[in-house]
């Protein structure tokens, strides 16, 4: 139980470090035009904290359910909106504060009944139902991307995409952290011998297949992204990617990793999908949208 409740805070510390790093980043750009070497070095900083928010992430997998990690991730827009708030100086509305409510009261939930997230042991059976998983995701989106790009909710399935792509990267980091990834590390056996114990833990965990995977999804989760703000409004987008990036990684880990979650954690998963709503309800005044 303890390691869930650890992966829980530790998740939501991921989260709330990459969606204020990447406002952070969106500052820095905007100081770079008055100030070029404070932006410059703000902008690198933030950069930094969100390369870096992904190994903690990485950490709260290994740590406990990625079904739960996943459903952290509307945490993070909490964080960002506190930040706005404290540090930005944006006023933030009743409602962004009722969806801040909702998200940590659902977090607290889900870490209540945190003793009844069981997980089983990765295998390679459940690996292969992940890849099955993903290239289900995959070919659905893609072929609702061609058949209806150019048409009004094209914009939206694309920034679903997006999310489902990003969606995906938990699923293998938890492979990558489990017995069958650390078994097909490209490590050689002269490096196996050499170093500290948490050396070699972690080239097992980074130097293997599907941690190159996860890395290539987390990349082009970015790029189809940027792509989505193209083709529609962030306004729009943004709830849509928010819900399929958390969406994914739950159902991935009901299928893939025999994970079973209380009733009531599933109310959590609900309320920060509504918290989520909440918050990137304050865009449709005409409010620029946060990074």
């Amino acid at each position: 139980m303890h390691s869930v409740l650890l992966s829980i805070l530790v998740a939501f510390g991921g989260y709330s470090l990459l969606n204020v790093a990447q406002a952070s980043q969106k500052i820095g750009l905007a100081r770079y035009k008055t100030h070029k070497l404070s932006g410059a070095v703000l902008w690198a900083a933030a950069t930094v904290c969100t390369s870096l928010s992904v190994f903690v992430l990485l950490w709260a997998v290994s740590l406990g359910s990625v079904s739960i990690v996943g459903a952290m991730a509307g945490t993070g827009l909490a964080s960002l909106a506190v930040f706005s708030a404290v540090v930005m100086k944006e006023r933030i509305r009743g409602i962004e504060i009722a969806g801040v409510a909702v998200i940590l009261g659902a977090a607290v939930l889900i870490g209540l009944f945190a003793e009844e997230a069981q997980a089983g042991e990765t295998a390679e059976a459940g690996v292969m139902v992940l890849f099955v998983y993903a290239g289900a995701v995959a070919v659905l989106f893609s072929a609702a991307w061609v058949l209806l790009a150019r048409k009004r909710p094209g914009g939206l399935l694309i920034g679903g995409f997006a999310g489902a792509l990003g969606g995906l990267v938990p699923l293998f980091q938890k492979v990558s952290t489990s017995t069958v990834g650390r078994s097909a590390s490209w490590k050689s056996s002269g490096d196996a011998e050499s170093g500290s114990a948490f050396v070699r833990g972690a080239m097992e965990i980074l130097l293997n297949p599907y941690a190159l995977l996860w890395v290539v999804l987390s990349i082009l989760s970015m790029l189809v992204l940027q792509f989505s703000y193209r083709r529609d409004r962030a306004i729009r987008i943004v709830p849509v990617f928010s819900a399929v990036y958390i969406v994914v990684p739950v159902v991935g880990g009901q299928i893939g990793f025999h994970e079973r979650l209380h009733a009531l954690q599933w109310a959590g998963v609900g309320l920060i999908l509504v918290g989520v709503l909440l918050l990137t309800g304050r865009f449709r005044r005409g409010r620029p949208a946060s990074p």
